[in-house]
C-alpha cells in the first residue's frame, strides 16, 4: 500500500500517466487548482491510499486497517477510472479528514467481502 499526502507525489504511483492525470483531475476539481487542493489536504490531513492486492494488508498496522474499514463502509463518492481502477472518498474522522482509496474495482469488491461490508 502506498500513501500519498501531496499532489506532487501522484507521479510516483506505479500507474500509467493517463490514470495519474485522471486521479489528479478528480482530486483538484472541488478546489479549482493544485494549490487550493494541497491547502485543503494539509488542513484536513487528507491522504490517498493506493492498493493493488489484498496481500498488502499483511504489512498494514491495525490503526490503518480500521481506517480502511471505515473508508470502505462510509464511502461519500466513488468514480470508475480507466484500466479497471476506481477511486473513492470517505470522511474518516470528525475533523473532516478525507481518505481517498485508489485500487482495482475487483479489489474493492474483495475487500468488502474480506471485511464483511455490505455494498448498499
Amino acid at each position: 500500500m502506498i500513501k500519498i499526502t501531496t499532489l506532487t507525489s501522484l507521479s510516483t504511483l506505479p500507474t500509467t500517466t493517463t490514470l495519474q492525470e485522471q486521479v489528479e483531475s478528480i482530486l483538484t476539481e472541488p478546489f479549482y487548482d493544485e494549490a487550493g487542493t494541497q491547502q485543503a489536504w494539509d488542513e484536513l490531513q487528507c491522504e490517498l491510499w493506493f492498493l493493488t492486492s489484498i496481500n498488502e494488508l499483511n504489512a498494514v498496522v491495525d490503526d490503518d486497517i480500521e481506517l480502511l474499514k471505515r473508508a470502505l463502509t462510509y464511502t461519500e463518492f466513488e468514480d470508475d477510472l480507466d484500466y479497471g481502477a476506481s477511486i473513492s472518498l470517505s470522511i474518516v474522522e470528525d475533523s473532516g479528514k478525507g481518505l481517498y482509496l485508489l485500487m482495482p474495482k475487483t479489489l474493492r469488491t474483495e475487500l468488502h467481502q474480506h471485511f464483511s461490508i455490505s455494498d448498499e
